[in-house]
């Protein structure tokens, strides 16, 4: 991991740790590089602001989840650990999907979970779907997966989170019976 890699997630690391008690709004870059014990302008040598931070969050945790993992495991095995990385980090994805400011994290997460439904169907569809039912079955599927992860961190408790079996079950069946 280069040095660069190694202050970026350490800042983040402190900007994470600060938005979970803190409204963002709140939250300075000073705040937050004194918590990483890093100064002020190396911030600056990263990121624009902490929008961009925010942003560089959130597309780096996504893409080491799921882009990153294409390749190497089934798609209902990335699913869940998906599912298990957003169990782990409820409260701070809660806050990040309410901020409706400068950013629209809502666009990049169905984006990401575009890639995730386009792997399922490329692993468990034994239909030949054309290039327009591919399409529209990706975005129906993504659009629901994206919205139902988002209803379940922010409405239910850590506990409750995420029944596994029924998402799998309900995905696997709209596959295998279109």
């Amino acid at each position: 991991m280069t040095s660069s890699l190694i202050t970026k997630k350490k800042i983040a690391k402190s900007f994470k740790r600060l938005f979970i008690s803190q409204a963002f709004d709140k939250i300075s870059v000073s705040d937050i590089m004194e918590d990483a014990g890093i100064r002020r302008q190396t911030f600056y040598n990263h990121f624009v602001d902490k929008y961009a931070l925010l942003e560089w969050i959130f597309q780096t945790e996504l893409s080491e989840q799921v882009t990153d993992n294409l390749d190497y495991i089934s798609g209902f095995q990335l699913l869940s650990e998906l599912l298990t990385f957003f169990k782990m980090n409820q409260e701070f994805y809660i806050k990040l999907f309410q901020i409706e400011d400068q950013n629209d994290f809502s666009s990049y997460f169905e984006s990401y979970c575009e890639q995730l439904v386009d792997k399922l169907l490329s692993d468990y569809s034994k239909s030949n779907f054309n290039q327009k039912e591919r399409v529209t079955f990706i975005n129906y599927h993504s659009k629901a997966l994206s919205y139902f992860i988002k209803y379940e961190l922010i409405n239910n408790s850590k506990e409750e989170l995420f029944n596994r079996k029924v998402i799998e079950k309900i995905i696997r069946t709209s596959i295998e019976n279109y």
